[in-house]
C-alpha cells in the first residue's frame, strides 16, 4: 500500500489552475474566498507566467509571486508551484530566432502562440533553467507548495524540430545507440534504395523527401525526439531536487493517449503522474476512453495514485464545435477518475480568461460569476471529494494487463505499411471495452514488464516486440496466463526490420500456429466468422491473415473471401495451466466481447461486483478498506449487488445487498477490506 500522492496535503486534491497575473490584485482576495467555498485546496501557479517574472532577460519581478504564494499560505490553500518555463516570452524569439523550432519542410514557426522553443536549442534549456533556479531557490521552503510542476504538456505544441541544431544533436543520439556507421547503416537497412551513410555528417532527421523515407530513421527519429524533450524535464526536476525536499514531489502533466512521448520512459522520472483529461462531447463512448486513460495513468505510476492535473468543467475552446457539459457530467466523470486512481480533481482554469486564445475555455468560475449552474456543480464537487478524503492513497488490483508500447505504436503507424487504417488507439478501445463493461479491473504493462502476476495478458496491438519484450510475455504463459496475441503482432523487431520464417516469429510456438500472408480489408469490407457457439451474424473488419493451425484449437473460422474454412480465432493449452490464444483480425464487437468474457473467465479473473448494463464498478483499497465505486452512465436507475455491507460515503448511511444507483449519478460503498479470492466470480 502507499500514502497519498501528496504527502503535504490531506485528502484528495481539489483545485485548478489559477494564473493571478492575468488579474488585478484587487481579485485574489474575492478568488481565495470563492475557492475556500468551493473547497478547493490545491491551486496550479506560473504554469504560463515567464514573461511576468522576467520580462526582459535576467530582470526579474517576484514580487507578486510572492505575494500570491504567501495569500495563499494564509488561506490554506496550496500550490502546486510551475517553474514557468513551459513558454518563452516574445524576447526569446525575437532576439535568439534560431530557438524557435522549424517544421520537416523547413520552415521556421514565430513567436506568436505558446511553446514556441526547439527542444534541442542550447539557448532555451540555458535560459530555461536559469529561470528555473531563480523560481526553486526563492520558494524552495515556502510553506504554501506542496508540489512543483516542470512545463507543461511537454510535445503538445513542439514534438518535432528539424532544424540544424536538432540534427546535430539526434546525430550525438544515434551515435550514443549505434556506436558506429556501420551498425546504424544495419540497422536502417540502406542498402535498399541506395541510402548507405559514408559519413556521420550525412545524416540528418527525416525531412520532406520525394516519396516515403526510411521508415527506421522515422522511428528512430520519433525516439530521439520524446528522449530530447524528457531531457529538459530531467534538466529542470533535478535542479529542483538539488534544492527541496521529496515531500514536495515533481511532476509535468501528462496527456493521456498521446503518441509523441514514450510516457513509460517519462513517468520513471517522475513523483508523481499527473494528466490531462478533455472528453470529446461528439463521442457517446468518451466514458471508456475516460477510464481506459485513467486507467493508464495509474499504470504508469506502478499502480501508485496519479493526479488529474487539468479537465474543463464546461466547455472548452479548440474543436470545431465547443457545447457546454451536459448537467451532471463534470461530476461523474471527475469522480470517474477517482474511481480509477486519481488522488486529486484539478481544472483548467480557476477563473475564466477574459481574453487570449482560452478565453471561450470554461474555468471553475465563469465569467458569469458564482450563482450559476458551473459553480454549483463545482461546489457539489468540492463537497464530494471532502467526502472521500478517506480513499486518498487507496490502490486498485488487477488481474489483467493490456500491453502497450509506444515504440510499436510509432513504428504501426508509419508509412509504407499494409494497411493505414490500422490504429493502436482503436484496437486499444475495442479490447478495453468488453472488460470495462463487465467490471473486470485493467492494468496497463509494458511487454519488457514482469508480467507473470497477472492471470490474463492482452496484446491487442504489438505490430514491433524486442526479445527481450517476447520473452517476457511467453514467461507470463509459462507461469501460467492465459496470454493473448492480437493481429498483425510480433512481425518487427526493434529496428523495424521484419522476423522472418512466418508470422508472428516471437509467438509462434506459444500460440501453435503460424502465418502465411496478411490479407488486409478494404474500407467497408467484412469477411463472415464461424464457429460452434457463434453468432450467424458474426463477422471480421480491417485485417484479416492466412492462419495455420499447428498444435492449436481452432476456435473460430473466416466463412468467406479467400480465406475460408482457415483459421480466424485459436487457442492452445500450455502444460502450465496457462494458454495461447491468436485473435487474427479485428471481429465485430459483440464477438469480441464473448471471446474475452471467455477468456477472463476461464482465467479466474475476478470482478469487482456484478455490473448492470450502464454501470461502471472498480474498487480501490487500503489495508484495512475496499471503496466501491459504481457509476451509473444510463439513463436508469439500477442496482448493484453487494458482496458484503458497508457505509455508502455520498448518502452517508448504510448499504445492505444492494445499492441502487441514479441515472448520472454516483455511489461509493466503504466496507472491510475482503481477501482477493472473495472478488465477484
Amino acid at each position: 500500500m502507499t500514502g497519498p500522492v501528496l504527502p503535504r496535503l490531506a485528502g484528495l486534491a481539489y483545485g485548478g489552475d489559477w494564473n493571478p497575473e492575468q488579474w488585478p490584485e484587487s481579485c485574489w482576495p474575492e478568488d481565495l474566498a470563492l475557492m475556500s467555498e468551493a473547497g478547493v485546496n490545491l491551486v496550479t501557479v506560473g504554469v504560463f507566467s515567464w514573461a511576468a517574472l522576467e520580462p526582459e532577460p535576467d530582470r526579474f519581478t517576484f514580487e507578486w509571486l510572492d505575494r500570491v504564494l504567501d495569500l495563499c499560505a494564509e488561506a490554506g490553500v496550496a500550490v502546486d508551484l510551475a517553474t514557468a518555463t513551459a513558454s518563452p516570452p516574445p524576447w526569446l524569439g525575437h532576439r535568439w530566432p534560431e530557438t524557435l523550432p522549424v517544421t520537416d519542410q523547413g520552415v521556421r514557426l514565430s513567436y506568436g502562440a505558446r511553446q514556441q522553443y526547439c527542444p534541442s536549442s542550447p539557448i532555451f534549456r540555458h535560459r530555461a533553467l536559469a529561470l528555473a533556479e531563480r523560481v526553486v531557490t526563492r520558494y524552495a521552503e515556502h510553506p504554501a507548495v506542496v508540489l512543483w510542476h516542470v512545463g507543461n504538456e511537454y510535445g503538445a505544441h513542439t514534438a518535432f524540430c528539424w532544424c540544424d541544431v536538432s540534427a546535430t544533436a539526434f546525430r550525438e543520439w544515434l551515435r550514443e545507440r549505434y556506436g558506429t556507421l556501420e551498425e546504424l547503416n544495419r540497422a536502417w537497412a540502406t542498402s535498399f534504395w541506395s541510402q548507405a551513410y559514408s559519413a556521420w555528417s550525412e545524416v540528418i532527421p527525416p525531412r520532406r523527401t520525394p516519396y516515403f523515407p526510411n521508415p527506421t530513421q522515422q522511428l528512430d527519429f520519433r525516439r530521439f525526439s520524446s528522449d530530447e524533450l524528457l531531457s529538459l524535464f530531467t534538466a529542470e526536476r533535478d535542479l529542483i531536487r538539488s534544492h527541496t525536499t521529496a515531500d514536495r514531489p515533481i511532476t509535468t502533466n501528462f496527456m493521456r493517449m498521446f503518441k509523441d512521448a514514450d510516457y513509460w520512459r517519462w513517468a520513471a522520472e517522475e513523483d508523481v503522474v499527473s494528466d490531462d483529461w478533455y472528453p470529446d462531447l461528439a463521442d457517446p463512448d468518451s466514458a471508456i476512453e475516460g477510464a481506459l486513460g485513467a486507467d493508464l495513468m495509474r499504470s504508469l505510476g506502478g499502480g501508485r495514485p496519479w493526479l488529474l492535473m487539468e479537465q474543463a468543467v464546461s466547455a472548452i475552446n479548440w474543436r470545431s464545435v465547443n457545447p457546454p457539459k451536459p448537467s451532471g457530467a463534470y461530476r461523474l466523470w471527475s469522480l470517474q477518475q477517482v474511481a480509477h486512481g486519481a488522488d486529486g480533481v484539478l481544472q483548467f482554469q480557476w477563473r475564466a480568461a477574459l481574453g487570449g486564445a482560452e478565453k471561450w475555455h470554461s474555468g471553475m468560475l465563469p465569467h458569469a460569476g458564482p450563482r450559476t449552474r458551473s459553480w454549483e456543480e463545482v461546489v457539489r464537487l468540492g463537497r464530494d471529494l471532502a467526502a472521500l478524503a478517506p480513499v486518498a492513497g487507496a490502490r486498485s488490483q488487477a488481474d489483467v494487463a493490456i500491453l502497450l508500447d509506444w515504440e510499436s505504436w510509432w513504428a504501426l503507424e508509419l508509412d509504407s505499411r499494409p494497411s493505414n487504417l490500422i490504429r493502436q488507439k482503436d484496437f486499444l478501445l475495442a479490447w478495453y471495452q468488453p472488460l470495462w463493461e463487465h467490471g473486470v479491473a485493467v492494468d496497463f504493462a509494458h511487454p519488457e514488464h514482469d508480467l507473470t502476476g497477472y492471470l490474463v495478458v492482452l496484446a491487442p496491438q504489438l505490430y514491433l516486440v524486442s526479445d527481450e519484450g517476447a520473452a517476457s510475455v511467453i514467461a507470463a504463459a509459462d507461469a501460467g496466463a492465459t496470454v493473448v496475441i492480437g493481429c498483425f503482432s510480433g512481425a518487427v523487431d526493434p529496428d523495424d526490420q521484419v522476423r522472418p520464417g512466418g508470422y508472428p516469429a516471437p509467438f509462434r510456438d506459444l500460440l501453435g500456429i503460424w502465418v502465411e500472408e496478411y490479407a488486409p480489408l478494404l474500407p467497408g469490407s467484412a469477411v463472415a466468422l464461424c464457429g460452434p457457439d457463434q453468432a450467424a451474424d458474426a463477422s471480421a473488419t480491417l485485417w484479416t491473415e492466412s492462419v495455420h493451425a499447428v498444435d492449436a484449437e481452432v476456435v473460430l473460422s473466416y466463412g468467406s473471401g479467400d480465406l475460408g474454412g482457415q483459421p480466424a480465432v485459436t487457442r492452445r493449452s500450455l502444460p502450465g495451466g496457462g494458454g495461447g490464444w491468436y485473435v487474427s483480425c479485428l471481429p465485430d464487437p459483440a464477438t469480441l466481447a464473448t471471446l474475452l468474457q471467455r477468456m477472463v473467465s476461464e482465467a479466474g479473473a475476478r470482478r469487482a461486483a456484478e455490473v448492470p448494463l450502464g454501470v461502471e464498478v472498480t474498487l480501490r483499497s487500503t489495508t484495512e478498506t475496499d471503496y466501491l465505486f459504481m457509476l451509473n452512465h444510463g439513463v436508469t436507475e439500477s442496482a448493484v449487488p453487494l458482496a458484503v455491507p458497508g457505509r455508502e460515503l455520498m448518502t452517508d448511511s448504510t448499504a445492505h445487498a444492494v445499492v441502487l444507483v441514479p441515472p448520472g449519478d454516483v455511489r461509493i460503498v466503504a466496507s472491510p477490506r475482503r481477501s482477493p479470492a472473495e472478488g465477484a466470480p
